[in-house]
């Protein structure tokens, strides 16, 4: 088991990647389809391109409604007259009637469209399969629901089919109702029928005498790509061809689209290309078309090799977040995501459509996560190293300190000017011989309370506490202004402390203590020192020395000073020089002077 733990913690970032991109992955593959992935994809790949003039509509518009009466009321024969405006050196080359023509109708009005249709190499009209859903038995044996169920398939009346090519006009609508796919092709009692556009597109290409190429597939469904919004194709009046007001040159060797260009036939969809508005069936199929004849169609990827592609993007970016600093994360999220936008756009023009809304949503969210992790963590941090201080340093200190952004804990150190403050009981190891543990204990946290409520009143540091002697820093971790005083105030502070302790001591255990005080100021280095595993915050050098020195031949009672100090206390203070003395492990004697009080100030 510890094995396994060690094992784990070693390779916990790489775990942690694994597991990012099987959570992807699981969510690629059961998420379904949804508005925001579509419209995300529709602002990535759909852009209006310019387009192809040889494509032109004749619309059924409002103005040939009003002059030539209700839709529903045309026979066949106003069909007719418009082919019949077309003179023979200024044919199109196809007409597509994206019209009903099922069934005859009047014999006079049929027959004149057969007619005028059969003066045409290339007319195209439009079948339509009428659709169900229905339990039905797949090749395995298993059953399942079929929503494309053929019921029938509307043809052209018989003379007409004789005479024209036809294609079924049927579209398919995605989950949001927008037109993004189409069938090729469908079958119905063993007639196989083309979609309406790729019908067309085989008639052009039989007049240009070119091969037709045919679209990838997947399930019998591609996609395509959308040209322009509407309104961008030439459109003119079907009752102003027909009247003659149309210069008919204009349509030579072109494709002729005849359909509805009105709301009131009630044939427009929603498409990817014009969020705002719907367009008309007619210039759906136009689009359609237009894809077809410049070659952008396209067909989803395999689901199985999105997810992989997915896992490797979010494997890769976990793995460089979990290694990384904030910056390098973030250039990393930014090539990758233009990796991942642009690999999709490129692939998109090629015929293959990549979802990118889920993956390009994982790395930001990833991110995120690494942002508001490294947040959360520094809070963390932040608050265990001021919990830490708050037990050594003033409360005013440590405000200060949790503002300071670019604090942190490290091996290391800075050198710095400082005052180190040493205190100590005088006689405490034999005093403690004559008390119970119990005691010694009680009478050492009061003492402590004592000193370290000076050193926090002046704000300094508890550097650390050695036994009964106590050590405190100032103008460290945070500049301290006139910390020599404030050194100089804390050890008369603690004089004045312990004789006020001494008097609760001599009731409850009947005896007092006595402490000497050092003072020295000059440079350390101050920082961390220890190891990754243990580490104190502390002072060291030969200014804490002498500190400790001072500290040591002061009596109980006395508050002692160098040179140093003194010459930074101006004349603020009451001073006694007591002569050069000698300290241990210091080969030069140095000047010191006692403490005794302030000239008419507490000095704070």
């Amino acid at each position: 088991m510890s094995n396994l733990k060690d094992l784990i913690k070693k390779r916990k970032n790489i775990l942690i990647s694994i597991a990012g991109m099987l959570v992807s992955s699981l969510i690629m593959l059961l998420a379904p389809s949804n508005k925001m992935e579509t419209y995300f994809s529709d602002m990535l790949y759909i852009h209006e391109k310019p387009v192809d003039n040889k494509i032109k509509i004749i619309g059924i518009d409002e103005k040939s409604l009003r002059e030539m009466g209700p839709f529903q009321t045309w026979t066949r024969q106003q069909a007719a007259d418009l082919l019949n405006v077309f003179d023979k050196d200024n044919k199109p080359a196809v007409v597509a009637f994206d019209i009903n023509y099922f069934g005859n109708m009047d014999e006079e009005g049929d027959a004149a469209l057969v007619k005028a249709a059969s003066q045409f190499e290339h007319v195209v009209m439009a079948s339509y399969f009428e659709f169900s859903s229905k339990l039905e038995e797949s090749d395995d044996g298993n059953l399942y629901m079929n929503t494309m169920h053929v019921e029938q398939l509307e043809m052209p009346y018989n003379e007409l089919k004789k005479v024209t090519a036809h294609g079924f006009t049927n579209v398919l609508q995605d989950n949001d109702n927008y037109v993004r796919r189409s069938l090729l092709k469908e079958s119905e009692n063993d007639i196989e029928e083309y979609n309406f556009a790729y019908a067309i597109y085989s008639e052009y290409q039989d007049f240009l005498g070119k091969e037709k190429k045919v679209p990838n597939t997947k399930d019998g469904v591609y996609g395509f790509d959308y040209t322009a919004r509407p309104g961008a194709y030439e459109v003119y009046s079907y009752t102003d061809v027909v009247n003659g007001n149309v210069d008919t040159k204009v349509f030579k060797d072109s494709i002729v689209f005849v359909g509805a260009y009105c709301a009131g036939m009630m044939d427009q969809y929603m498409v990817p290309v014009a969020k705002s508005t719907v367009m008309n069936g007619v210039e759906v199929q136009a689009n359609h078309l237009n894809a077809l004849l410049s070659n952008r169609t396209y067909v989803m990827y395999d689901k199985s090799l999105e997810i992989v592609i997915v896992m490797i993007l979010i494997g890769i970016f976990i793995y460089i977040v979990l290694h990384a600093r904030i910056i390098y994360s973030s250039i990393m999220l930014l090539l990758l995501e233009i990796f991942l936008l642009g690999g999709s756009f490129i692939s998109y023009n090629k015929g293959m459509y990549f979802h990118s809304f889920y993956p390009f949503i994982f790395l930001i969210l990833i991110y995120v996560c690494k942002i508001v992790g490294s947040f959360i963590e520094e809070r963390i941090r932040r608050k265990g190293i001021l919990k830490v201080f708050r037990k050594y340093m003033a409360p005013q200190i440590v405000d200060e300190l949790s503002k300071d952004r670019n604090f942190k804990i490290e091996l290391g150190g800075r050198s710095c000017d400082i005052a180190v403050l040493f205190v100590d009981i005088r006689g405490f190891t034999t005093l403690s011989e004559t008390l119970t543990p119990e005691v010694v204990v009680a009478v050492l946290n009061d003492y402590l309370k004592a000193v370290t409520e000076a050193v926090f009143k002046h704000g300094g540091m508890i550097d650390k506490f050695i036994g009964d002697a106590v050590m405190a820093v100032y103008n460290a971790p945070l500049d301290l202004e006139n910390y020599h005083k404030k050194a100089v105030l804390t050890g008369i502070d603690i004089v004045k402390g312990i004789d006020a302790l001494n008097i609760s001591l001599k009731e409850r255990y009947g005896i007092t203590i006595g402490c000497g005080v050092g003072v020295h100021c000059g440079r350390a280095v101050v920082g961390n020192i220890g190891s990754d595993y243990r580490m104190d915050y502390t002072a060291i050098g030969d200014t804490v020395n002498i500190s400790e020195r001072l500290e040591g031949i002061a009596k109980a009672g006395e508050v002692l000073i160098s040179r140093e100090v003194k010459n930074e206390l101006k004349d603020e203070f009451k001073v006694v020089p007591i002569g050069e003395q000698s300290l241990k492990g210091k080969h030069d004697k140095i000047e010191v002077y006692r403490m005794e009080g302030l000239y008419g100030t507490d000095g704070n």
